[in-house]
Formats: structure tokens, C-alpha cells, sequence
């Protein structure tokens, strides 16, 4: 990627419950606004981080024509071998009532403290404090929901892009949000991933996708809990968009300039 003269990209580790994360900056040069940069912070960033900068430098040449400022992008990447097992502990928060048998779930509240006081506050740029956003997708979606719905943690803004509601949906309740609050929330789901696009329906495994989407559910369960988000926020507070010819793995790129567009606002 060439390097944009207005922007700075630098790369930490860090080490929280014993587990190493990778850290991306992207930095805007140059005086800060009054108030400090908008800031979204971008989950499983190995997967979209470099995305994420492209667009920002490419978008923010415009913010006329764009509605994209510059901002500062703070990315936070699993560094180890066992992602998927240590992005369940991160990215949920179950606690099994007594005698339950084992959970699916682990330190979210934890790893949202990790974020809040250690990842951000580390930024060595000044931030708006109105104006953090979160984007995650996937499980990371989720736990993008569950921050929203269990106080924010200092993020007003939050992109949940595919969000696993199905992992545990009753822990995802609007109505713990202040009617008419000030977050801001933008859900997101591709059109394929519900019905089997004509490339996969052919495949000999096609009948097994379809019970496991039917079970999930996901574009439907995402777009009622964006109108219950809209109960909550009103109709500028809260928007679920369903984005045509995207599928689980696609809409990642797709969802990004939506996303840097809220972190602007």
C-alpha cells in the first residue's frame, strides 16, 4: 500500500489475560479538530484493517462529497495460533448459572475494559470522546451489540456488520438503552446470507448450509433488532441495511466506507 503523506501508520503489540494482540494505527497528520478526532476502533483487523485505511485515505480527500473526515483507526488483531477459541472468550460474555455444564462463552466485559482503558487510551493522538465508533463483524458483530446493549464503554457509535445474534440473542436487550439516547447504530447483513447464492446451491453440502443458516437466521434476526434499536434511538438513532450480491465474507469491504461514514458524523 503507498504510504498517504497525510496519514501515519505504525503497529504495537499488546498483552492482555496472557493472550498477544496485534495493534494498527492509522493517524491523521497534521493539527487535531477542537475537540479531538473521531476514532473507529475495527475488530478482527487482520481481516480489514488495510480496507479500512485505503478507504479512509481515499474518502477523506473529499469529506464534501464523502461525508468522511479524517479520523484515527485503531485495529486489534489475535496474534496467536488459537484465534477462534480466544475470539469466543473475547467477543462473549456467558456466565453458566449454577450446576450448568460448561459455556460457550467467556470475558467480553473484560476484554471491552482491555479496549478501553489500554487500546484507546494509548492512542497517541487526541480523540473525541463523542465520537468512538466500534465495528465488528461476525462474532465480533455480536460483541459489538453486546457492548451497545450493556452501557457502550465509552463508544457512541456501532457498526455491526453480520452480527452471530443467534449466539445468544436474549443478552442483546434494547430496551436496557436510554430512549432517545445518543449512540448511534448501524446493522448490516448480505443478501446471501440467507438463501444459498447459485454458486453454492449446487455443491453436494448445500442441504446442511441451509438448516445451519435456517437455524441462525441471521438477515431476519438482524433486521428486527434494528427496529427495535429504532424504538429505542428513533429513526436517525438506529438503521439495519440489507447490501445486495454480498455474502458472510464479502460484505466486509462493503460495509467499511458505511462505517467510516458514521464515525464521521
Amino acid at each position: 500500500m503507498k504510504a498517504d503523506p497525510r496519514f501515519q501508520l505504525t503497529e504495537r503489540r499488546a498483552i492482555h489475560d496472557g493472550y498477544a494482540y496485534h495493534i494498527s494505527l492509522c493517524l491523521p497528520d497534521g493539527p487535531a479538530p477542537v475537540n479531538g478526532w473521531p476514532a473507529l476502533l475495527l475488530l478482527d483487523a487482520d481481516g480489514c484493517f488495510a480496507t479500512a485505511t485505503e478507504a479512509l485515505q481515499r474518502m477523506a480527500r473529499r469529506p464534501d462529497a464523502t461525508a468522511v473526515e479524517p479520523m484515527v483507526l485503531i485495529g486489534i488483531a489475535h496474534a496467536g495460533d488459537d484465534n477462534k477459541a480466544r475470539r469466543e472468550t473475547d467477543f462473549t460474555d456467558f456466565v453458566p448459572t449454577e450446576g450448568e455444564e460448561g459455556s460457550r462463552g467467556g470475558s467480553g466485559r473484560h476484554f471491552l475494559e482491555f479496549l478501553r482503558r489500554e487500546v484507546i487510551q494509548s492512542v497517541p493522538a487526541p480523540l473525541d470522546g463523542g465520537r468512538l465508533a466500534l465495528f465488528g463483524h461476525s462474532l465480533g458483530g455480536y460483541f459489538t451489540l453486546w457492548a451497545l446493549t450493556h452501557g457502550g464503554y465509552g463508544f457512541s457509535r456501532f457498526i455491526a456488520v453480520s452480527p452471530s445474534i443467534w449466539w445468544d440473542s436474549e443478552q442483546l436487550q434494547p430496551a436496557g438503552i436510554a430512549v432517545g439516547g445518543s449512540s448511534r447504530v448501524l446493522l448490516l447483513a448480505g443478501e446471501w446470507e440467507g438463501p444459498l447464492p447459485p454458486w453454492q446451491a449446487a455443491l453436494e453440502n448445500a442441504d446442511s448450509v441451509r438448516k445451519r443458516r435456517s437455524q441462525r437466521n441471521m438477515i431476519e434476526a438482524a433486521r428486527e433488532l434494528g427496529m427495535q434499536l429504532q424504538s429505542q434511538l428513533g429513526d436517525g438513532g438506529a438503521a439495519f441495511h440489507l447490501l445486495p450480491g454480498e455474502d458472510h465474507a464479502s460484505i466486509v469491504s462493503a460495509a467499511i466506507p458505511r462505517a467510516l461514514r458514521l464515525a464521521s458524523t
